[in-house]
């Protein structure tokens, strides 16, 4: 598993590079750990910036999915693992087949910032009377099992391919190429699509949403 810890040193938006802002997608999940839920109490949230270099920032707030499968994996198979924790944030270069994840890290001016940062919008779930947030646009505002909702993105090279969406799934995983909601056996093959998966299991959603506008860090 190749992790490093912590404490080392459209619908596109940016966050700042090393010499200059780096534009990104940013996502907002929150779903549960089974295959029901209610808008507004999900346990398991996160938001991951998709930035047009490839790097990706993932933000873990409340995280109650354990086990299932975690990684980055081509529909072959070959990637690298990692073990999601709640409240911490990691950041990855997506545009080769394996990567190293930098845990405890936030992605900031083109370079590795140690320190975990909680979700833009919040560790928790959003109250339904706030969903979706200002400025952004909502996906799904009720709950669903074993479906996908698809974001736009600008041409970002992710896992070895040009991509311009990603495919966000109920299941916890994103896929790209095409979505999936492969809810059985799901393993570093399955589904079988290039993918970014975080205990993936037979899990649901009941908001999802990006930020519409978007930006640069």
């Amino acid at each position: 598993m190749a992790t490093k810890g912590t404490g080392r040193g459209p619908l596109i938006r940016s966050k700042a590079a090393a010499g200059g802002a780096v534009a990104y997608q940013l996502v907002r999940y929150e779903g549960e750990t089974g295959t029901g839920g209610t808008p507004g109490l999900s346990s398991c949230i996160y938001e991951v910036y998709i930035f047009v270099n490839g790097f990706i920032e993932l933000r873990l707030g409340n995280w109650a999915n354990t086990g299932g499968v975690s990684g980055q994996y081509t529909a072959a198979g070959v990637g690298t693992a990692f073990s999601p924790a709640a409240n911490t944030s990691y950041v990855w270069n997506a545009t080769g087949t394996t990567t190293t994840f930098n845990t405890g890290y936030t992605y900031q001016n083109g370079a590795l910032v140690a320190g975990s940062a909680a979700p833009s919008k919040g560790a928790s779930a959003t109250a339904t009377a706030n969903w979706p947030p200002a400025g952004w646009t909502s996906l799904q505002n009720f709950s669903v099992d074993d479906a996908f909702v698809t974001v736009t993105l600008a041409a970002t090279t992710i896992i070895a391919a040009s991509r311009t969406a990603a495919y966000i799934g109920s299941n916890a995983y994103i896929t790209f190429g095409s979505g999936s909601s492969a809810w059985s056996a799901l393993s570093t093959t399955n589904p079988a699509l290039d993918k970014f998966m975080f205990n993936a299991g037979d899990r649901s959603y009941q908001q999802v949403g990006y930020l519409t506008a978007g930006g640069s860090k």
